[in-house]
């Protein structure tokens, strides 16, 4: 009976113990590879929603009615007076 429990203590409860410890590291590689995917898919969105952004202050920067240099001109030319 002593056998068996020296043999159980010394082969069988260790091999458990690292297959559970091998188990979990597995799973934590498997998490922290998600979480790494699920950032770099949060990266990609706020870039995307940059871009989007940019394009628009663009469109309003050229627009000719937003130029402010013909409103700064335009300011700066004196009033012509009815005669």
């Amino acid at each position: 009976m002593i056998f068996v429990l020296v043999i159980l203590f010394a082969f069988v409860l260790p091999l458990v113990f690292v297959g559970i410890w091998t188990g979990h590291k597995k799973d934590m590689a498997k998490m922290n590879t998600e979480l790494n995917n699920s950032e770099k898919q949060k990266i990609a969105n706020e870039f995307e929603a940059v871009k989007a952004r940019l394009e628009v202050l663009e469109a309003i920067v050229t627009d000719k009615k937003y130029q402010l240099n013909e409103e700064i001109d335009s300011l700066r030319q004196p009033a012509k007076r009815p005669n």
